[in-house]
């Protein structure tokens, strides 16, 4: 904090985070709370960690290459600053817990083999216990609840007592592999549970608890790349490079700001095969759909536009979603209010916890952060 006081006030001042998802989002929500809006020194990304989705993003590539350490760091003085919504999450005990109606025949047929799933189930764990808080209250990438949030708390765990085998992102998403697979029970009966039986999600004070009936994860979505590159909302995003007139005096500072309003970007990452990936617009369900017939702000995404994109996965879609399939659009709001009835795992911006108790999450806006796209990957 003392070098960022003294370096801040230059001018094309830039910072330049290495890390993954978790020491990113952990930066960048300090920056939120030291800087007012738009008022923080750009920051570009060199992505060491495991998914590196905002790196993604932002064209920073999806992983570290020491032979592209001295381009990334000339990549950061032409580097276009942009502006990233910044979320804020709040947890307040749930004292009064409405019952919430288990839904299908199936659930309720296969309910003796399948009481609960483990993460509901194995409370007294010790990957549970000793990790029951967020480092922040912030979030710029994504929150999960549900069965990947499992994963990767148990992942999380493994890495914190014996860092020596997480060297490379490939021995680490075959570890993270590793500990899906023990959670094959709730993978294998997909349709024995779902997360509308643990919790209710309001958004924009609309309940949307019944699109839930058929998912094992839900996402509370800020960027459109999520779990190492895939986009479960869609391939293709909107981004405004435009600034308010409230931090006109960015233009002056940065002057590399480009004031075009609305501008469709595929960044190198995301550029596609449209014939390839004309399958995801066949693999939404019904549910999926009437979500979105009730919210007619259904659109594409923008890391700018001050709304959250909220997004359901069931086990197969978990998988499916690293070929190409989107998930569940439940919806596009401001605002998100998650009720937890029982014990939950809780994944955001690389930072897994638990929540051993009934808890309600709300989730609203906070402002944004300068990031720096690299146009010239």
């Amino acid at each position: 904090m003392q070098a960022l006081d003294i370096y801040s006030s230059l001018r094309n001042t830039r910072i330049l985070l290495c890390g993954g998802d978790g020491t990113v989002g952990w930066i960048l929500s300090i920056l939120a709370k030291r800087f007012s809006s738009l008022d923080n020194p750009p920051v570009g990304i060199c992505p060491m960690g495991t998914g590196n989705d905002l790196s993604r993003v932002l064209g920073w590539d999806w992983s570290y290459n020491k032979k592209r350490l001295l381009t990334t760091l000339l990549h950061i003085s032409n580097a276009k600053p942009i502006a990233l919504d910044c979320w804020q999450v709040d947890f307040e005990p749930l004292t009064r817990i409405d019952p919430i109606e288990e839904s299908g025949i199936i659930r309720r047929c296969l309910s003796r083999i399948l009481e609960h799933p483990k993460f509901v189930r194995e409370i007294d764990r010790p990957s549970y216990q000793n990790y029951q808080k967020p480092l922040n209250n912030l979030f710029t990438n994504y929150i999960s609840l549900g069965l990947d949030a499992a994963v990767v708390l148990d992942f999380h765990d493994k890495r914190m007592r014996d860092s020596s085998k997480f060297t490379s992102p490939m021995k680490n998403k075959l570890i993270y592999l590793n500990c899906a697979r023990h959670y094959f029970r709730e993978f294998a009966l997909w349709r024995a549970w779902n997360l509308g039986s643990y919790m209710r999600i309001i958004c924009d004070g609309q309940d949307m608890t019944n699109s839930l009936r058929h998912c094992h994860t839900v996402v509370l979505l800020n960027i459109p790349s999520y779990g190492s590159g895939t986009h479960p909302w869609s391939r293709t995003y909107q981004h405004s490079t435009s600034i308010s007139n409230n931090i006109q005096h960015q233009t002056e500072k940065f002057n590399q700001i480009n004031v075009n309003t609305f501008q469709n970007i595929d960044p190198p990452d995301y550029s596609y095969n449209q014939c390839k990936f004309a399958r995801e617009d066949i693999s939404n369900t019904v549910e999926s759909s009437r979500a979105s017939a009730t919210n007619n702000q259904i659109g594409r995404q923008s890391i700018d536009d001050h709304k959250i994109e909220v997004v359901g996965l069931d086990s197969i879609q978990m998988a499916l979603i690293h070929i190409g399939f989107r998930g569940r659009r439940i919806a596009q709001c401001s605002q998100v209010r998650i009720e937890i009835i029982r014990s939950m795992p809780v994944h955001m911006d690389g930072d897994p916890f638990y929540l051993p108790q009934s808890t309600a999450i709300n989730v609203t806006h906070a402002g944004q952060v300068l990031v720096l796209r690299n146009d010239h990957k």
